[in-house]
């Protein structure tokens, strides 16, 4: 980065870390603050990332550039809840802009040694809490096997990442720590920022409303049921008292339920185990406090698989329950 003094220029070490933008909504809707991040490796367990964003709905652009410290193939890995794309240099690497529970995303792409890259990474939380880490693997570090036995992957130092060329200087080099994430640095022309607001929790529900889009689809992993029965599992308890906290602190949301069996067996009684599932899901929520008018419940049966199966194969990921959210 170069400065002119007088006749002379002097050349100052780039920022490190990345660009952080931090919006509510979605899709970047409202935008409240603008910091730095030494590294992309947050959770936030329904906790909001500074003051002024909603805990459960908000989004996040981070911007920079990676520098490859070595030639080759480079695996990044995201683990994300709930949606993430990565791009470098304006190619897509990773693209799972939907809901996940915690889901793990993998893309690879070719890199030149001592190149710097545009670094764009989005993210999005729309239930619950919030999580995203990305990490990497270098070359040199690809296990045997091609990663059958898992990865050397680890999250980005921040010695490889820089912050864009159009960023402003701070008064300070020191980065913020990531996990406070409540400093917010309010915008020059606002004399006013975000943490003077009287009520920062109600004034942050307001714009960042749950878009109909975001409720696509919400499959939990935990709701476990004894085999061939609607018999649910404790193991199901926390994924469900989550959910349970959610709708009582959201009064004006509804929960729709569904249900659905892999094709294994009479096909009549997968419907009615489908069906029996879904009112069990049900009859959970309603006994933590939930209005019976805000749920409602159906079953599919085998007729929606999210896998194909072959003739007599079943497939686990099947015999779900799914939640819709409106």
């Amino acid at each position: 980065m170069l400065f002119a003094i007088g006749f002379f220029a002097i050349s100052l070490p780039a920022q490190t870390g990345l660009q952080g933008e931090y919006f509510n909504g979605k899709n970047f809707e409202q935008k409240v603050m603008t910091r730095t991040d030494a590294q992309i490796n947050f959770v936030w367990n329904e906790v909001a990332p500074a003051t002024g964003i909603h805990p459960n709905v908000f989004s996040v652009r981070w911007t920079g550039k990676l520098r490859a410290p070595e030639s080759g193939t480079y695996l990044f890995r995201a683990h994300v809840d709930d949606g993430i794309r990565v791009k470098l240099n304006g190619q897509m690497v990773i693209n799972a802009w939907g809901m996940h529970d915690s889901g793990r995303f993998t893309g690879e792409i070719y890199l030149h040694a001592n190149q710097e890259y545009n670094l764009e990474v989005e993210y999005f939380n729309a239930l619950f809490e919030g999580e995203i880490q990305l990490f990497w693997q270098l070359p040199s570090e690809t296990p045997v096997f091609k990663g059958l036995l898992g990865y050397n992957d680890h999250p980005i130092e921040p010695r490889y990442l820089s912050l864009p060329n159009n960023f402003v200087l701070a008064p300070t080099n020191k980065l913020p720590t990531p996990t406070k994430a409540d400093q917010p640095t309010p915008a020059k022309t606002n004399p006013k920022p975000v943490r003077t607001a009287p009520k920062p929790a109600a004034s942050a529900t307001k714009p960042a409303v749950i878009a109909k889009d975001t409720l696509e689809k919400y499959i939990p992993k935990n709701i476990l049921f004894e085999k061939s029965k609607s018999i649910m599992l404790a193991e199901s308890a926390p994924e469900l008292d989550r959910l349970a906290g959610f709708l009582l602190r959201n009064p004006k949301y509804k929960l729709h339920i569904e249900g659905h069996t892999d094709h294994i067996g009479n096909a009549a009684k997968n419907q009615t185990l489908s069906e029996q599932r879904a009112e069990t899901v049900a009859n959970y929520l309603i006994g933590k406090g939930i209005d019976s008018q805000r749920i409602t419940s159906k079953g599919y049966g085998d007729t929606r698989p999210l896998v194909r199966e072959a003739a007599g194969v079943p497939n686990e990921k099947n015999r779900r329950v799914e939640f819709f959210i409106h």
